[in-house]
């Protein structure tokens, strides 16, 4: 479950995303360097292809379990997200082949352009097909949907097995549906899962934040909204929501955001946690030496700063945050808009936590079904991170 967002204004073009996962799944951004190579095959997710003699630098947001990325931009400014979408027939459900995610930074490693990345996905996907488990603490199969955009182009490209249609936008959102092309959407489709993912109503939302949307911060407002009627996301499971909150019947949680701004620089803005609308976005200057939450490929502390910032957002549930804490929230990222300092922001980052963490919170009213979904999972999460 995801939603991703994209469009150009004046001379720059800003591309948005949340990645709706297991809560449980860590999801680590690691910035990884232009590369060649000498070796001729390369392991993905559960097999391998052909590597090229070089790849392009590129920072993404990979959950740890697997090779691919759910996010992400490259040096050329190539951004790409992707989402679940749900289709007739039946899924490949072995172990073998690629993955949704694995296309995605395929794609980045190897496209100068959007529209080379298109070609990408779009080249491999006849020859291997999709499928397999894509879940971290469950069995989960879909097809995928992606938008693709560099400085002059966004491409909504939606696939259903190996077959795909793609179609270029001014600006543009996705969700977990097919629905950019209504005749491929009529032949494959699956109208239940389709609308039991709330993706409907995530998608009015999105589509109505991009109307009048000029800047980052507008996609911050975006990646935080919450669907009409939901009094307290901390209480109650919101699959229908843009920033998606675990705990209701079906569902999953956002668990990690990404805003792309393309100017001369690329600026990017990443929260390194889930939960956006309790979360700071910290800048980050493409191919600038790692800061955190921004980590070098493999580095052990990324996972760590992500269960630590866990652990915290846990505590609140069952909850109600101040506007005290919102308030200060947005002082803070206002700041951080004017001076993209990224180490000053990490420090801002765990001061504003940890004196938050102290902050003895008003409880809140909740169903049993609401608490015993969360508690079952914050007590797999704290074993895991023991």
């Amino acid at each position: 479950m995801c939603d991703t967002m994209g469009f150009f204004h004046e001379g720059s073009a800003i591309f948005a995303k949340n990645s709706d996962r297991s809560p449980n799944e860590p999801q680590v951004l690691e910035y990884i360097p232009a590369k060649d190579h000498d070796e001729t095959e390369l392991k993905v997710t559960y097999t391998t292809v052909p590597q090229v003699p070089h790849t392009k630098a590129v920072l993404i947001s990979r959950p740890v379990w697997l090779w691919g990325a759910e996010m992400g931009v490259n040096e050329d400014g190539v951004c790409i997200g992707n989402e679940a979408v749900f289709t007739k027939g039946a899924y490949h459900k072995e172990n073998d082949t690629l993955i949704g995610m694995d296309y995605l930074r395929l794609a980045l490693e190897r496209a100068s352009t959007a529209k080379e990345a298109v070609d990408v996905i779009t080249e491999l996907l006849p020859v291997y097909g999709q499928g397999g488990n894509c879940a971290y603490d469950h069995k989960f199969y879909y097809d995928n949907s992606y938008l693709i955009m560099d400085r002059h182009h966004i491409f909504i490209l939606e696939t259903a097995d190996k077959e795909w249609t793609c179609e270029e936008v001014d600006r543009g959102s996705i969700s977990n549906r097919l629905s950019q092309d209504k005749a491929f959407a009529r032949k494959h489709k699956d109208p239940v899962y389709s609308t039991f993912s709330g993706s409907g109503d995530r998608l009015k939302q999105s589509s109505t934040c991009l109307v009048g949307a000029t800047s980052v911060q507008d996609m911050m407002k975006a990646l935080r909204t919450h669907a009409p009627g939901v009094k307290n996301p901390f209480a109650e499971g919101t699959v229908n929501s843009v920033c998606m909150h675990f705990g209701g019947v079906v569902g999953d949680h956002s668990t990690s955001s990404m805003i792309v701004e393309l100017k001369d620089d690329i600026e990017v803005w990443v929260t390194g946690t889930s939960t956006p609308c309790v979360s700071l976005f910290k800048p980050y200057r493409f191919g600038d030496v790692p800061t955190a939450p921004v980590y070098d490929e493999h580095d052990p502390a990324a996972e760590a700063y992500w269960r630590k910032a866990e652990l915290f957002r846990r505590t609140l549930l069952c909850h109600e945050l101040p506007p005290e804490f919102y308030a200060e929230r947005d002082a803070l990222e206002a700041d951080f808009l004017i001076h993209k300092d990224a180490r000053a922001a990490m420090e801002a980052d765990r001061a504003f936590y940890e004196r938050w963490s102290a902050e003895k919170l008003k409880k809140a009213p909740t169903s049993y079904q609401f608490r015993n979904r969360w508690a079952k999972k914050t007590k797999v999460l704290k074993e895991e991170t023991k």
